[in-house]
């Protein structure tokens, strides 16, 4: 439990720290998208049961729902279909190295944003939001998957040695890397 905590506290901190710098700093481009890293790392490292990951998958989106000011509920079905496309993946492949883990964040948020955008759409006109709009906002969601790509190995890295100074995973072994939990 205290690591389905600690994921839920940091990734609203990450939220929080990351929006309020890039108001601090006039920073106007897309930001990264910390928590789906968060979302990732949780699927990916497999240590928590389905149900309680997908009750932090959705927690997670709404804390960006109320800090990005979507529309209720947007980001948290995004952040709850994605989380089981992500554990359904982490079956299947392993992330080891600093290339995977951007690679697996810029597919995440990529898969979020077409998410996102899917609802949205659907939900355009009692909305009352432009479709041409929304489209172009598609678009340059490049640079958020990329932005939130190159944040993936720090954020990744930040919950891996929490855990092991909170004694919650054993250090990695010196001869190579280790998985990164034991399976559900």
């Amino acid at each position: 439990m205290i690591r389905a905590f600690t994921y839920l506290i940091v990734g609203w901190v990450l939220i929080a720290v990351g929006g309020g710098l890039a108001d601090v700093f006039m920073i106007t481009v897309m930001l990264p998208a910390t928590s789906v890293v968060v979302l990732t790392h949780i699927a990916f490292s497999r240590a928590l049961p389905m149900p309680l990951g997908l009750a932090l998958a959705i927690a997670l989106g709404y804390l960006e729902d109320l800090h990005q000011g979507a529309p209720i509920g947007t980001l948290t079905m995004a952040y709850a279909l994605a989380f089981v496309a992500l554990s359904w993946a982490a079956e299947r492949l392993a992330i080891t190295g600093w290339p995977t883990r951007m690679l697996s964040a810029f597919v995440s948020v990529l898969v979020v944003d077409l998410l996102t955008a899917a609802i949205l759409v659907a939900l355009a006109e009692p909305l009352g939001l432009r479709r041409d709009a929304l489209w172009t906002a598609l678009w340059d969601a490049r640079w958020h998957c990329i932005a939130t790509a190159l944040v993936a190995p720090p954020v990744w890295t930040l919950f891996e040695r929490l855990f092991i100074l909170l004694k919650i995973q054993e250090p990695a072994a010196p001869d190579g890397p280790s998985p990164l939990g034991a399976p559900r």
